[in-house]
């Protein structure tokens, strides 16, 4: 399809929310014409049936993820789409290692012992054992665990933590100073996200890792810590021991860290303070802690669902839609509910997934393949993507671009939409292109300090080379502006997120997120139809990957 072509179509799509006020799919005559125009109803039919209590919060490994990879896979058929998984089927297989604490751990910290979930979570990665005594193991404060050679940081510098237990701040150093020390300001870094944390303390040699959490830096409460790393947890299933040098990973709250500095003679803002610049040396917290975990261990083989539309002239070349399919399953109980259903998080993305594979359907095929990717393991550390990035069913080279949904809005319409991660690819122009035939324009994220990036399954594509798209719901609401927007995004992240009250209520309305559905079609569609490699920005960290990539192609 030539590009005049592709912004008739685009337009066509455009046409049933031209204006941010539409609140319907009607649309008018031009909506009518478009290919299998996108519908609201639809979505929230999806959404309401994957988010059901009878999908019992979609973990994978269990009932639910039976459900989902039946329906997921039955939606895509429908749609028209041909099977992009193992041999020849729906879907890419897994392997998952499971592991759920047994026991009722208590965590010793010098002379004070401290209760699991109220005041700490822990588990551990490795497979190999059920067993882990951590015992009498010197705690060390090593400032926000971070080892950044192009910025000359190293905050484990002069210390050896062999056989030690490592206690960490979340976040970067910029998130409370506000100024750029190397990490971007208030914008986290993968420097300032959990995942690299522990990563870097296994590569130091830490026999135990400790993250302390702080709501704003963390940016949710300590409620999520809880639900999120209680209960199963899954890992893939590796050989190589990666985070599992660490023998226990955990975090613990505020308070009790605070305790811990005072005990050894420390202030722990001051501490916090000087861990902000540059050349702070690590500090011995004047005692040992212990710990004992039983574990559960359960390998199995968990699914992507692959679902393709083969391109007419360049079918090895690909455009990927993705969206995680996994939630958490039964969690911690809230007014006796103990089913986490993940209704927006992420029932609406794989909702948008398959809607958007109807549009494509319905639009004849383009000159490139589309692959639409429901993935398993978001919630434990974007672990299907992980693997499809190690396994990709399309040469990396050959992948123009991933379009990622997590979260569509369930707010109603809004006069912006959200790039997360702004400026770092060419996409944002594409999207901004697409929007203005809405009336709208494209916001970078309001909070950038929560480190989203980093946060969902592009990044594992971003990291291979692959550029990025990854929109959040806009904030700029028709009905209630900026203040309604950021009023209901905080209400959402304080009460909802990863809690048994993400669910579908009377409140909910997503033509707001059809409107954004129809502009990550746009954007898709032009790449798909035309022979253009978007490109990363130059100062992007993941530019160098795809030159790589494109370089060997």
């Amino acid at each position: 399809m030539k590009l005049a072509h592709w912004m008739a179509a685009a337009l066509m799509l455009g046409a049933a929310a031209c204006t941010p006020t539409a609140t319907s799919d009607s649309g008018g005559a031009a909506a009518a014409s478009a290919p299998a125009p996108l519908s609201t109803d639809a979505l929230m039919a999806h959404v309401r049936r994957l988010s059901s209590d009878e999908f019992e919060g979609r973990s994978p490994g269990t009932r639910g993820e039976e459900l989902s990879i039946a329906y997921i896979s039955e939606q895509f058929r429908a749609a028209g789409l041909s099977p992009g998984g193992d041999n020849g089927g729906w879907t890419q297989a897994v392997p998952m290692a499971t592991a759920e604490v047994t026991n009722n751990p208590t965590l010793t910290l010098g002379a004070q012992t401290y209760a699991y979930g109220t005041d700490f979570v822990a588990w551990t990665k490795r497979q190999e054992s059920p067993h882990i005594s951590l015992q009498n193991a010197e705690l060390v404060f090593v400032g926000y665990g971070i080892v950044a050679p192009e910025n000359n940081w190293n905050d484990y510098a002069g210390v050896d933590v062999h056989g030690k237990i490592v206690v960490i701040l979340i976040n970067d150093p910029d998130y409370d100073t506000g100024d750029d020390r190397g990490f971007r300001g208030r914008a986290m870094t993968y420097y300032g996200r959990w995942t690299y944390k522990y990563e870097e303390a296994a590569r130091q040699g830490a026999a135990g890792a400790i993250i302390i959490h702080e709501d704003g830096a963390a940016a949710y409460p300590w409620a999520v810590v809880n639900s999120s790393w209680t209960g199963p947890q899954h890992d893939l299933a590796r050989d190589d021991l990666g985070r599992s040098r660490v023998q226990v990973e955990g975090w613990i709250q505020n308070r009790i860290a605070r305790d811990l500095f005072q005990r050894a003679g420390l202030d722990f803002d001051r501490e916090r303070s000087r861990a902000q610049t540059r050349g702070y040396r690590a500090q011995s917290l004047r005692a040992r802690g212990s710990i004992t975990l039983e574990t559960h261990i359960d390998l199995h083989s968990s699914r992507n669902v692959i679902g393709v539309l083969r391109g007419a002239q360049r079918p090895n070349e690909a455009v990927i839609y993705g969206a995680h399919w996994d939630h958490l399953g039964r969690c911690t109980p809230v007014n006796g509910d103990d089913i986490c259903n993940g209704a927006l998080d992420n029932a609406t993305g794989v909702a948008g997934l398959i809607e958007l594979a109807r549009a494509y359907s319905a639009g004849g095929a383009p000159q490139r393949s589309v692959a639409f990717i429901a993935l398993t393991g978001e919630e434990s550390g974007l672990l299907g993507s992980q693997y499809y990035a190690e396994h990709p069913t399309f040469e990396p080279a050959n992948i123009a671009t991933m379009i990622n949904m997590d979260g569509l809005s369930n707010m109603g319409p809004a006069r912006d939409i959200i790039v997360v991660g702004y400026g770092q690819s060419e996409l944002d122009t594409y999207l901004a292109e697409a929007a203005r035939a809405q009336g709208r324009v494209v916001s970078p994220e309001a909070f950038p300090e929560r480190g989203s990036f980093y946060r969902s399954d592009h990044f594992n594509l971003a990291k291979i080379g692959v550029p990025t798209l990854y929109t959040g719901s806009g904030i700029d609401m028709v009905d209630g502006g900026t203040a309604r927007g950021r009023a209901l995004s905080d209400a959402y992240i304080a009460s909802r997120y990863h809690k048994p009250d993400d669910e579908v209520t009377d409140d909910w309305d997503m033509s707001g997120a059809t409107n954004d559905l129809r502009l990550l079609y746009a954007v898709g569609r032009r790449v798909a139809d035309s022979n253009v490699w978007p490109q990363w920005s130059p100062q992007s960290e993941f530019r160098a990957a795809r030159e790589r990539s494109r370089a060997g192609r």
